[in-house]
């Protein structure tokens, strides 16, 4: 497939640069996901860079942020339907509105659940998408600041988005007055008076914003560096690098530039215009329009030029592309908001967050558990050791130790942001566990179930409905360990700065996996270097040797 690779260091980057910027003018920033789908892993980033909250405008995205544990406030950026009064109030805590019906509804809704939901109310400053007019602000205010369940907590406008109106000084003066009259008319506070989304920034870096406006919904900036923001002259700070597209060539062969023959429209209702500039070399890529928007597509390599696209096939100029590219090869392509809005979109489109702040490879494993399961193995250290891994606290650790408990319990000492790779027969300690992610940072997306040979109704609904990864034991049959595993770790390493596995004895035996796929399952978790604790599950003396092997071989042993 196509794929996206994220940086999420470029992200977190940006929305610190983004958010010191607008905070030394007194504004703070709701960083928003939309372009990325709500991916945890970009929210996350710019938590990190110092954002106050996430805004987001798919109820899909929001649940997909909850259940990855996110727990600061979250913004439901569109206009909340009357039909979702009670979603919006069970997953967001602020909404933008600017329905008197919509917030009774509201009202309503988070009454029956013994909440109070914040609401901003919209202002339409001209650029006739959603808002109060301005001649019926006071009295709407009014009637929302006496319904229960709900809290008026800011107003504020978009602008661009619909009738490409620019921030000013005047529209938003105006802004800046509305809420200042709401305060002193009605004697409350208002926490948020958000002036806009990302295109609000050039004009408050010119230090023209007026006193009063407190708040930007930034995502552009923060994704794309500014790309579609900062037009005529990029902002240097920014980093335009965050996202890459990359498709595979599917022919590379030489061609006449204008197609032969009588045309009439494309497949999209389009009359094509060609340009004859004779034979050329030109490829064909893995990308089409049911991907992305190709019209904003920037190919990396100044030699690749775009020519069209079909609803799967992206056709290049090559010729200039030096080497001359060959089929298999890889072609990178920036991307404008637009592009990058379908890309993260398409189910067709593979998304690979990558994190890169990576730990150092550990140096000391730290063995912690039952006493008795403990002297099962009493051999191990010294096993291990001979590995190159030294003891704990010692000279040669250099400090960077990699847990591992032998029982119950939990891995401790990992980092913040982990995934998991649990081989069991059984859904386990994950099971309807949904809190455990949330207290660790562990996100279900992140979460991998290989072996699995029995689960509950519960379970199932739970392993669906969150999104786990699960192969069951008909899979590894059918597919083989390898490429399961390879699938495991790259599910458990993406956007985070490792994994933690977890063995269950359960999964090796007649009925499950063999011993020596079990090895092999090991030693691929190895040979992926992202580790960062393992716990075993099961151990007693019937099988502590063969266990302690299972061990070894994640710790890197190889025959030779």
């Amino acid at each position: 497939m196509p794929r996206v690779a994220i940086r999420l260091d470029v992200i977190e980057r940006n929305a610190r640069v983004v958010t010191q910027a607008c905070g030394s003018y007194g504004v703070g920033v709701f960083g928003v996901t939309k372009g990325a789908c709500g991916m945890p892993h970009v929210a996350r980033a710019m938590l990190r860079g110092g954002v106050i909250g996430i805004g987001e405008s798919r109820y899909e995205n929001i649940r997909r942020l909850r259940r990855s544990g996110l727990d600061c406030p979250v913004l439901l950026l569109r206009s909340p339907p009357l039909s979702r009064a009670d979603e919006t109030v069970r997953l967001a805590d602020i909404s933008l509105n600017s329905e008197l019906e919509v917030i009774e509804e509201l009202s309503r809704a988070a009454e029956r659940r013994a909440k109070v939901h914040d609401v901003i109310l919209m202002v339409d400053l001209g650029d006739l998408r959603e808002g109060v007019w301005p001649d019926d602000l006071m009295w709407t205010v009014e009637r929302v600041l006496a319904l229960p369940g709900v809290r008026l907590v800011g107003i504020g406008t978009n602008l661009t988005c619909f009738g490409a109106v620019l921030p000013s000084e005047k529209n938003m003066g105006e802004l800046a007055g509305y809420a200042a009259s709401i305060e002193e008319t009605f004697g409350v506070g208002l926490s948020y008076v958000s002036g806009g989304n990302s295109s609000s920034l050039p004009f408050l870096l010119e230090g023209r914003m007026p006193p009063g406006v407190d708040n930007l919904r930034i995502g552009e900036a923060i994704l794309q560096g500014g790309r579609d923001t900062f037009f005529d002259q990029p902002w240097e700070p920014l980093d335009r690098d965050a996202f890459l597209l990359t498709g595979e060539l599917l022919e590379v062969k030489v061609k006449p530039s204008v197609p032969i023959g009588e045309t009439g429209v494309d497949a999209f209702g389009g009359k094509p215009v060609f340009e004859d500039r004779g034979l050329r070399p030109r490829g064909i890529l893995n990308i089409g329009r049911e991907d992305v928007a190709v019209e904003v597509l920037l190919p990396v390599d100044p030699g690749v030029r775009v020519l069209g696209a079909s609803s799967d096939h992206l056709i290049i100029d090559v010729a200039d592309v030096r080497p001359l590219p060959k089929v298999g090869d890889t072609v990178g392509f920036h991307m404008g908001y637009a592009a990058l809005l379908a890309a993260m979109t398409s189910e067709y489109v593979e998304k690979d967050p990558m994190y890169d702040q990576v730990p150092p490879a550990p140096r000391s494993v730290r063995v912690v558990g039952d006493p008795q399961l403990m002297a099962l193995v009493p051999g191990l250290p010294e096993q291990l050791a001979k590995l190159g891994f030294g003891e704990p606290g010692g000279d040669e650790s250099g400090g960077d130790e990699l847990p591992l408990r032998l029982g119950d319990g939990r891995v401790e000492g990992v980092a913040d942001a982990y995934g998991l790779i649990r081989l069991s027969a059984t859904v386990g300690e994950v099971g309807l566990a949904a809190e455990r992610p949330a207290a660790e940072g562990l996100s279900p997306e992140n979460t991998v179930l290989v072996g699995l040979r029995e689960a509950g109704p519960e379970e199932s609904a739970f392993i669906k409905e969150n999104g786990l990864a699960a192969y069951t034991i008909v899979d590894i049959d059918i597919r083989g360990i390898r490429e399961v595993m390879r699938e495991a770790v790259r599910t458990a390493k993406a956007g985070t700065r490792g994994f933690v596995v977890v063995y269950d004895a359960s999964v090796t035996g007649a009925d499950g996996i063999s011993a020596r796929e079990t090895h092999q399952a090991m030693e691929l978790i190895a040979a992926s270097g992202g580790m960062l604790g393992l716990q075993v599950i099961g151990l007693n003396s019937a099988n502590a040797a063969q266990i302690t092997a299972f061990i070894l071989s994640g710790f890197g042993r190889t025959i030779l």
